[in-house]
């Protein structure tokens, strides 16, 4: 009895442990695409997993935004940042936030301005997409005088 116990309960003990490794083991999925316009997009990357996954998949997107604060020797990643982007016409394309510190976005081929806020800070980014991905950072570095203690 005991040996007819443990063929039905060790094989399915292994397969749910086997199961569990792999979750472990498996990336983090990507939040869901997004249309504005000709735009596609996906933001987020708040959280290892997250990030990982989005770092993963920004080589197969043309552009890659990425959000950071630089403050001495550690970097903190931001989110909830408005942004905008305009085409060689300066007409809007995108206008919306990042909701964390990646945005990848697919977009026509051409000549583009990324324009990006944080607190009191307005960045403004000229770019041109074409067929090879392409990734800028917007650094915000906080002085000293602005650390807190």
């Amino acid at each position: 009895m005991k040996t007819r116990l443990y063929a039905i309960v060790l094989p399915t003990l292994l397969a749910a442990g086997a199961a569990a490794a792999g979750q472990a083991g498996a990336p983090a999925a990507m939040p869901a695409v997004h249309k504005q316009g000709e735009v596609s997009y996906v933001s987020g990357g708040v959280g290892r997993d997250e990030a990982t996954a989005f770092r993963h998949a920004a080589k197969a997107w043309p552009l890659e935004l990425v959000f950071v604060q630089k403050t001495g020797r550690r970097d903190s990643y931001l989110a909830d940042i408005p942004v905008t982007i305009r085409d060689a016409k300066r007409r809007v394309v995108y206008e919306g936030r990042a909701d964390g510190p990646y945005f990848l976005a697919r977009l026509p081929k051409g000549d583009y301005t990324v324009s990006a806020r944080w607190e009191s800070w307005n960045f403004t980014r000229h770019l041109h997409v074409g067929d090879k991905h392409q990734k800028v950072v917007f650094e915000w570095k906080k002085a000293a005088s602005d650390r807190r203690a």
